[in-house]
């Protein structure tokens, strides 16, 4: 079970000669308890990938589902205030860079004697401001036939990373295209 973020970090200090007292630099550093936990998550993800057949290439371009169910060992845990821990030692492991998850609750229950976290991961279905990969290939089957197309068009990489741009209307018909002669 991941650490709280109340216990994940700590105020640093240093020795102050002067003062013959120990005084807060203004940094927040890992706790012992922290570093301890995340190397148990990175040790239990490591183990867990050996059996998966995880495409790790895909999380460097599209957004994840982290789908967990918790099981606290008491009432009253804030489930978001694991998640911070959880993400970051998932990074480098399950996936690329943990600003394209999208973590998300199922479920939380009460296990005394066995409190934990279980993850599981899928890809989203949308990709960029497509609802699915139907609509983005008919954008881009359009597009094929468009001048700008052979020009790397801006705008159709701009909606495939997510970009809202005046020139995509919400029927996803673009107003610069210029049909091919």
């Amino acid at each position: 079970m991941p650490v709280s973020i109340n216990k994940l970090y700590i105020n640093q200090s240093s020795y102050n000669p002067n003062t013959r007292s120990r005084v807060p630099t203004g940094k927040r550093i890992m706790s012992s308890e922290g570093k301890k936990v995340k190397n148990n998550i990175i040790k239990a993800a490591k183990e867990q990938m050996k059996s998966q057949q995880w495409d790790y290439e895909l999380t460097k371009e599209r957004y994840l589902y982290l789908d967990t169910y918790i099981y606290m060992n008491r009432l009253g845990r804030d489930d978001n205030n694991i998640y911070k821990l959880l993400n970051d030692s998932l990074e480098k492991i399950v996936y690329d860079n943990d600003s394209r998850i999208l973590t998300r609750t199922q479920k939380i229950l009460i296990d005394t004697e066995n409190p934990r976290v279980e993850v599981s991961l899928r890809p989203v279905e949308y990709i960029g401001i497509f609802d699915n990969e139907e609509l983005l290939h008919k954008f881009e089957l359009n597009c094929m036939s468009c001048k700008r197309y052979s020009r790397n068009c801006s705008i159709l990489k701009k909606a495939k990373e997510g970009r809202i741009q005046v020139e995509v209307n919400n029927e996803l018909e673009c107003s610069k295209f210029n049909p091919k002669k």
